[in-house]
């Protein structure tokens, strides 16, 4: 089973539209540079870290899969 590792490569918070934005890396071996995918999603912005984290990971696993 290949090991892989996910990052947040930023996020930001837009007030006006209630919304996160960030990118999300995956790194895999084979990969000659992570896949980087482009993700918003609505929420408060006093969300727990881990539920960001959470959520934005699995949209960004939405996105690929589409």
């Amino acid at each position: 089973m290949a090991t892989t590792a996910t990052r947040i490569a930023y996020v930001v918070y837009d007030a006006a539209r209630r919304h996160f934005e960030a990118a999300v890396e995956f790194f895999a071996p084979g990969l000659p540079v992570p896949l980087r995918i482009g993700v918003t999603m609505p929420a408060a912005q006093s969300i727990g870290h881990q539920a960001l984290v959470k959520g934005l990971v699995r949209a960004a696993e939405r996105q690929i899969l589409r």
